[in-house]
């Protein structure tokens, strides 16, 4: 079995505590973004594609983003804090609320709150639940809800055996090979 690799700012289940917070740099919206994932998911809807009918008819003056393109987006904002590289097993669960539309031009965040923490029964592991907030720079909030991961715990890699590489020998030449082999 090979151990983990962990990317520097990794944390496992155990590492997080109730009401502990992190938040995300943040991200400026722009027309491309809105266009990719109209592209990528099939939503074609004119409000979001169409600018003669959006000015006519939207409710925000102009086309908009799709709301699940401001959850993707902070999905990805919070990936790049590094939190799960090498301890994050599974997403367990996701709500969304919609509070007030991301529009183009604005910029982003994702703040964090560990809500709760459920130790897996028979695994070394455990679920950790997010609070988040996606927001703006003065803490507005766009869309919130809860967001479940599952991590490794500290007990995955401390019951892993760690594997040594065999000893070198100095050889007559002053050569250096693994014991028992020639270079």
């Amino acid at each position: 079995m090979s151990e983990m690799k962990l990317g520097p700012a990794a944390r496992y289940f155990d590492d997080f505590e109730i009401g502990e917070q992190f938040l995300t740099q943040g991200r400026t919206i722009s027309d491309v973004e809105l266009t990719m994932w109209a592209m990528f998911s099939g939503d074609m809807n004119p409000f979001h594609i169409d600018d003669v009918y959006a000015k006519e008819h939207s409710l925000f003056g102009g086309r908009f983003p799709q709301g699940l393109m401001a959850v993707g987006i902070a999905s990805g904002l919070y990936e790049r804090m590094g939190l799960f590289v090498g301890t994050g097993l599974a997403m367990t669960g996701q709500t969304i609320t919609y509070r007030k539309p991301v529009l183009v031009g604005d910029t982003i965040y994702v703040r964090l709150t560990v809500a709760g923490l459920r130790p897996h029964p028979r695994r070394p592991a455990g679920t950790v639940t997010f609070g988040y907030e996606i927001i703006d720079s003065e803490s507005t909030v766009f869309v919130d809800g809860e967001w479940g991961i599952l991590l490794a715990s500290r007990a995955v890699n401390e019951a892993a055996q760690p594997i040594e590489a065999p000893p070198f020998e100095a050889q007559p030449n002053g050569a250096r090979t693994k014991n028992g082999g020639s270079r």
